[in-house]
């Protein structure tokens, strides 16, 4: 990138930041994953904590660094180890922890969050009903508008992500594309917008300059 071209990149994040600011979230920005997981580990300690579903988490080594000082539950986990009940037993027990930790299909410059769900315990954590609660996502999610956040879903997320799951579906097969399918193992099956910060409750952005996850 030209030193033209990452002083425009710095003024999109610092807008992007602002923005989330207005929407009522806490913001952090670190240029590494390792800062930023080494945020984490400190800001969150004596705590039951929840994941939902997410590279992102994984490429922070997120587990490993909260367990040190915390109890945490990661459905993707126990579902790898057990199975399918593991998978749902952990994911009712995410929803009632008092963290909440997951990334983002996509974030915009106007300071909104864009998630697609299979199961919707992953959407469900981002809602309600924990003390607080972490969005962390690298620069590869932030787009323009709603608009550009569902078409990289439906390009890039979806895609991928049906994918490294090996589910039999079209997008799976193909790699290219959502076909809006009528698979069982559809993973596109709740869409939400967080369009501000959701009330009562803290929840924090922590963007990294980095690309993570899908």
């Amino acid at each position: 990138m030209t030193e033209d071209g990452k002083v425009r990149e710095k003024e999109r994040i610092e807008r992007t930041l602002e923005a989330f600011r207005r929407n009522r979230y806490d913001v952090s920005l670190f240029q590494t994953k390792e800062e930023a997981a080494d945020y984490l580990a400190r800001e969150i300690a004596g705590k039951r904590v929840g994941f939902g579903d997410s590279e992102t988490l994984r490429a922070l080594r997120l587990y490993e660094k909260l367990s040190v000082k915390n109890e945490v539950i990661d459905p993707a986990r126990s579902g790898h180890i057990g199975g399918l009940e593991a998978f749902l037993g952990a994911g009712r027990e995410a929803l009632m922890t008092d963290v909440f930790l997951l990334s983002a299909n996509a974030i915009t410059e106007a300071g909104q969050i864009v998630n697609m769900d299979g199961a919707g315990n992953r959407i469900a954590g981002s809602l309600f009903g924990h003390e607080k609660t972490y969005f962390v996502c690298g620069v590869n999610k932030l787009v323009k508008d709603v608009e550009a956040a569902i078409e990289r879903i439906h390009a890039i997320a979806a895609p991928q992500n049906a994918a490294r799951k090996k589910k039999r579906t079209p997008c799976a097969a193909k790699g290219d594309r959502c076909y809006d399918c009528t698979s069982p193992e559809r993973i596109c099956n709740a869409l939400t917008i967080h369009y501000k910060k959701m009330s009562y409750r803290p929840m924090e952005l922590v963007l990294i300059e980095e690309c993570l996850g899908l």
